[in-house]
């Protein structure tokens, strides 16, 4: 295998929901916190072990913006209603998370020195996706940016 093929590369990431190509992200951070214990016992000083108490999982998104309705993930933050009365509702009595795809792009065929076909191959899936923050910046002399981030319920699991 080429070199340039062993590493995942933006150009390579096709980033979906429910299937569909999420267009115009600039990047996507995963993080995923262990929260450890300490277990040290009476008169010791020095920690005998590190027990697993919680794992707080991450996730922030850029964007560049082309307007309010059409960037960010869709479905994520339901805006375009009649009302903040509307919004308020729909955000406490309609949470509802969103699963996220990563594919990488591979080859399939090449002809002739030129790749005439390639395929999607699952790089990973964020399950139970909830938005916590959203922003957004215009600034002078810039692409203006949308951000989307929040927590997923569940680390993510590669299956082999």
């Amino acid at each position: 295998m080429p070199a340039q093929l062993a590493t995942m590369t933006a150009a390579r990431a096709i980033i979906k929901k429910n299937g569909k190509a999420i267009g115009y992200i600039r990047g996507l951070r995963l993080t995923e916190n262990k929260q450890r214990g300490s277990v040290m016992g009476v008169g010791e000083v020095t920690k005998k072990e590190r027990p697993l108490l919680s794992i707080t999982c991450t996730w922030s998104c850029d964007f560049y913006l082309i307007d309010l309705l059409e960037s960010g993930i869709p479905d994520l933050d339901k805006r375009d209603v009649q009302s903040i009365g509307l919004y308020k509702d729909t955000q406490t009595l309609l949470a509802s998370a969103v699963d996220i795809q990563v594919y990488k792009k591979d080859v399939v065929t090449v002809s002739g020195g030129v790749v005439t076909k390639t395929k999607g191959t699952v790089f990973c899936t964020v399950n139970d996706v909830y938005l916590d923050s959203t922003s957004w910046d215009i600034t002078e002399n810039q692409i203006s940016m949308f951000n989307q981030s929040g927590e997923y319920t569940s680390p993510v699991i590669l299956a082999i």
